[in-house]
């Protein structure tokens, strides 16, 4: 059994966290929240989120079978994201059949009914590498973004890199270049180091699209490495972490 109310706007910025990575995915239940992780289609980019229990207004769980610690649906995150653009600004009212496979949905005087997709038709969840990353950056969101949107106009790739206590994004097209150089004292946070990577411009757009409701984002960073970004929403009651693989260039 599970039956949760929630703000709106939360739940709203949640679900575009995820969608930024995935449209559909397995969502545990369980007596400390709801939980996440998938990969995208590609295998490029994956998404672990956890919403805290207290970020709800009320949340009731229950499990019918001993032994069983978790409830797991598989949900069409598309349509949700379409239900609470509906909805407006109401509170979420969130109801379970596990029988029905079915998830019902109030926001004032609206209901909507969702069809909840067959776990085992998913993909399974996967494994987070164990990773040691020598750089840490915190940054502000929207300096990111900005650089980001600037990048799209240039090129196909961004390289986030660390050079000594400067922290840099490059983007280069045929004809022109983009570079973004922040020294320490115009960051959060900076751990000094030597390492840079080269990312796809089209995952990490979408990531910054995921991002959007938070004022600072921390990025760890190698060198050739993955990048892992993790952020908090709900004043630390959700927390999300994006991992993105790098792109190798060819001799």
């Amino acid at each position: 059994m599970f039956e949760a109310k929630i703000d709106a706007s939360t739940l709203r910025a949640c679900v575009e966290t995820i969608t930024a990575i995935v449209d559909e995915g397995k969502l545990r239940i369980t007596e400390e929240g709801l939980k996440l992780r998938a990969v995208d289609p590609a295998n490029v980019a994956m998404i672990s989120f956890v919403l805290q229990r207290d970020a709800f207004d009320d949340f009731q769980f229950s499990v019918e079978s001993e032994g069983d610690t978790e409830i797991e649906i598989g949900m069409d995150f598309m349509k949700l994201i379409g239900i609470l653009g509906i909805g407006g600004r109401e509170d979420v009212e969130l109801k379970l059949d596990e029988n029905a496979q079915k998830l019902y949905t109030r926001m004032g005087s609206l209901d909507y009914t969702l069809s909840l997709l067959d776990p085992s038709s998913l993909r399974k969840e996967p494994k987070v590498p164990e990773l040691e990353f020598p750089a840490k950056v915190i940054i502000e969101t929207e300096e990111f973004r900005r650089t980001i949107r600037a990048a799209e106009k240039i090129g196909e790739n961004i390289v986030l890199g660390v050079d000594g206590e400067e922290f840099y994004m490059e983007a280069e097209g045929e004809m022109d270049k983009l570079r973004l150089g922040l020294g320490k004292e115009q960051l959060i946070d900076l751990t000094p180091e030597t390492v840079s990577s080269l990312y796809s411009l089209e995952y990490i757009s979408s990531m910054s699209k995921g991002i959007s409701h938070v004022e600072n984002i921390t990025l760890n960073l190698g060198k050739n490495y993955p990048l892992q970004m993790d952020f908090a929403l709900a004043e630390g009651k959700v927390k999300v972490s994006y991992l993105l693989a790098p792109r190798i260039e060819s001799e």
